[in-house]
C-alpha cells in the first residue's frame, strides 16, 4: 500500500462506510405543494407583484435599511385588495389574490380578512359558498 505524500493518506484503499445513505430531503427543505399548484402560485405572485410594482401602491412593501417594512393599515389592505382584483380578477378568483396579498405583504389572513370592508367579506364569503357549500353546511343565511 502506498501512501499519498500530500495529504498522507492511504492511496487506493476504499473509504466504505456501515452507515446506510440517506437521500431524503430535510423536512424544512420539502415542498409539500403539488407542481402543477406551485406553478399556478408563482404565476399569480408574480402577476401581483407587477399589479403592485406599476400602482400608486409600489411604495407599500418597501423594506427600510433597517429590514423592517410598514405595516398596512385597514383603508390600504381595502384599496389594494381592490385595485389588484381590478387588475387580475378575470384570472383569479378573490380567494386566490385574497391568499396572495396576504402573503405578499406578510399578514395573517383573519388579520387581513378583518380588515376588510363587509362588501369585500361578503364576496368572498359568496365565492366560497359557491365552491364549497359552505353556507348549507355551517346551517348559515348570509353573512352580511
Amino acid at each position: 500500500m502506498q501512501e499519498d505524500k500530500i495529504f498522507n493518506n492511504s492511496y487506493g484503499e476504499q473509504d466504505l462506510s456501515e452507515n446506510p445513505i440517506n437521500f431524503r430531503l430535510e423536512s424544512s427543505y420539502e415542498d409539500t405543494m403539488d407542481p402543477d399548484d406551485r406553478i399556478h402560485y408563482e404565476m399569480m405572485m408574480a402577476d401581483v407583484d407587477r399589479t403592485i410594482v406599476e400602482s400608486e401602491y409600489h411604495e407599500l412593501n418597501k423594506v427600510t435599511p433597517e429590514g423592517i417594512s410598514k405595516k398596512l393599515n385597514k383603508i390600504q389592505i381595502n384599496k389594494v385588495f381592490f385595485h389588484v382584483i381590478d387588475k387580475l380578477g378575470n384570472q383569479y378568483t378573490k380567494i386566490e389574490i385574497f391568499g396572495a396579498l396576504s402573503d405578499y405583504f406578510d399578514i395573517f389572513p383573519n388579520k387581513f380578512y378583518n380588515s376588510l370592508s363587509n362588501k369585500y367579506k361578503d364576496e368572498l364569503m359568496i365565492e366560497l359558498d359557491a365552491k364549497y357549500n359552505i353556507f348549507e353546511k355551517k346551517k348559515m343565511r348570509k353573512l352580511f
